[in-house]
C-alpha cells in the first residue's frame, strides 16, 4: 500500500500524517510519501524574485519544504513506519496528483483547512481540487 500525504507544515496536515500511519499500519509493505509543494500559492512574488537565478529559487523552494516537512518527518520516525519525502515545485493540487500517478499510489491523505464555503469561493480548495483531480481515493483529514 503507497499512500501519498500533501504536507504544508499546519495541523491539518499532520493530523492528516497521524491518519496515514494508522492506514499503514494495517499492511506490511505500507509506505507513506509525504510530499511539499511549494507553488505560485506558497512563494512570494516580487521585483527580487524576477532577478533570482533558477538555483536560489530552488534552495529557497527545498527551505521552505524542509520546514514545512520538519514535524511530519518526526511523526512518522516516532511511529516507526516506512516513508520517504518529496519536494515539488509547482501548481499545488495539479502536481500532488502529477506525483500520485507518478508513483502509482494507493490513496491520498491530505488535511483540510476548513475555510468554510466562503473561502473555498474565494480562494479555492487545494483539498477539493486534489479531490477532484484525483483518480484515487481521497481522504481529507480536519
Amino acid at each position: 500500500m503507497r499512500i501519498l500525504v500533501a504536507v504544508d507544515g499546519s495541523a491539518p496536515a499532520n493530523r492528516a500524517v497521524a491518519y496515514a500511519i494508522t492506514l499503514a499500519r494495517s499492511s506490511d509493505y505500507a509506505l507513506i510519501i509525504l510530499v511539499n509543494v511549494q507553488g505560485p500559492e506558497t512563494l512570494e512574488v516580487s521585483d527580487v524574485s524576477a532577478v533570482m537565478s533558477r538555483n536560489a529559487d530552488r534552495k529557497l523552494v527545498e527551505r521552505r519544504s524542509k520546514t514545512a516537512l520538519r514535524k511530519a518527518v518526526q511523526i512518522c520516525r516516532d511511529a516507526q513506519v516506512k516513508f520517504e519525502t518529496r519536494v515539488e515545485l509547482g501548481p499545488i493540487a495539479a502536481t500532488i496528483n502529477r506525483v500520485a500517478r507518478q508513483l502509482d499510489v494507493d490513496q491520498i491523505v491530505i488535511g483540510s483547512r476548513g475555510l468554510g464555503a466562503v473561502g473555498r469561493l474565494v480562494l479555492g480548495s487545494v483539498a477539493t481540487k486534489v479531490a477532484h483531480l484525483a483518480r484515487v481515493p481521497v481522504t481529507l483529514v480536519k
